[in-house]
């Protein structure tokens, strides 16, 4: 009775399954034969050994509880091909009679899929290789001249925009910045070891320049990249003079001033100097330049706005006043660090960079 309502169901549906692309077989409730489309006789050309394929249950009845209103889904490999094959209960008036099967060639979506599979590993590879090249050039933690250097880079991504360095340009004198990328990835990485490289090689090559006139070399160095594309960093330099105890600093549109802990006035002083970012659509201005008096265990927190913008349940931004407060008490980055840990709700959304300084007397 089954074999019979099911013959019908193929005549009634005869040309629809017929017209289909798809291979179309129908089985009756005990798993045998009962129809075949056309698309499926001509591609396997008749053999039923094909045709007859996976046959799982020579009771498709006892499976009637598990495929009752449900399409099995799953992938088969066939004669070299990948085939995505569903197979649906067929009924009538209640009564399981059958499973209707589609199988769809899915042999090029399948290959597409391992190469980008094999692609995105590839990439991940490389951006990992990127990462530990990033991390690399990154300054050790150490004591350079009267300047004690502590720096973490925690990427929101694999790799990043942010990048920090101290530069000894003579004995008395040392070089640090900081800067931040737009953007994230890849493009944003390639753009710090830009401006690694381009500032190394401008107080190389002009040991007497001042932090405002290697932001203009740096901005001219930068234009002569000649990108199609909107690109800009933000950076802030300064020039330490051990000999004379002082810092000179400028910046180009870092949004984020680092803080000056003066520990003999148990102040904090925002370092703050006007400057514009360095960009292709941007024209240049003159970089304002600021000197100020360092003493014996003043403590100096740089930080990128990863820091500050770090939201807590309520949306709530870390800011600046908590990183005052901080500075005054820090003995360690790794305390600020817990602390910004406890505060951030959710996936870090940006990169983080924190170097602290501490001028030490020789």
């Amino acid at each position: 009775m089954g074999k019979e309502k099911i013959e019908n169901f193929s005549r009634i549906n005869f040309y629809a399954l017929n017209s289909m692309d798809d291979w179309v077989r129908i089985l009756d409730k005990y798993g045998r034969l009962i129809f075949v489309n056309e698309k499926m006789r001509r591609d396997i050309h008749l053999d039923r050994s094909l045709i007859e394929l996976n046959v799982e249950s020579e009771n498709l009845e006892e499976q009637a509880d598990i495929f009752k209103n449900n399409t099995i889904e799953e992938e088969k490999l066939i004669a070299g091909k990948y085939y995505s094959k569903k197979s649906s209960p067929l009924y009538f008036d209640k009564e399981f009679v059958g499973t209707i099967e589609v199988y769809r060639d899915i042999t090029s979506e399948s290959k597409m899929k391992v190469e980008l599979f094999n692609a995105n590993r590839k990439m991940l590879d490389d951006i990992r290789f990127v990462r530990k090249i990033q991390s690399s050039i990154l300054p050790k933690n150490k004591q350079y001249g009267k300047i004690k250097l502590e720096g973490r880079y925690i990427p929101s991504n694999d790799v990043s925009g942010d990048l920090f360095d101290i530069i000894k340009i003579d004995e008395n004198r040392f070089a640090f910045y900081i800067a931040d990328v737009m953007g994230h990835g890849v493009k944003a990485s390639i753009m710090t070891m830009f401006v690694k490289l381009s500032i190394i090689g401008i107080l190389e090559s002009h040991k007497n320049y001042s932090p405002g006139q290697v932001l203009k070399k740096l901005r001219s160095e930068f234009v002569k990249l000649d990108m199609n594309s909107s690109q800009y960093f933000t950076v802030w330099v300064g020039i330490f003079n051990t000999k004379y105890n002082t810092l000179t600093y400028s910046n180009a549109g870092l949004n984020c001033p680092p803080l000056h802990y003066q520990e003999n006035k148990n102040y904090v002083n925002k370092l703050l100097v006007s400057g514009r970012m360095i960009s292709n659509i941007i024209e240049q201005n003159i970089y304002q330049e600021v000197t100020v008096k360092l003493h014996p265990n003043d403590k100096i927190l740089f930080y990128t706005d990863g820091v500050t913008e770090a939201k807590d349940a309520n949306k709530e931004e870390f800011g600046v006043y908590r990183l005052e407060e901080s500075i005054k008490k820090l003995k360690k980055l790794d305390e600020l660090l817990d602390e910004l840990d406890k505060y951030y709700w959710g996936e870090q959304e940006d990169d983080i960079s924190l170097c602290l300084l501490e001028y030490k007397e020789n």
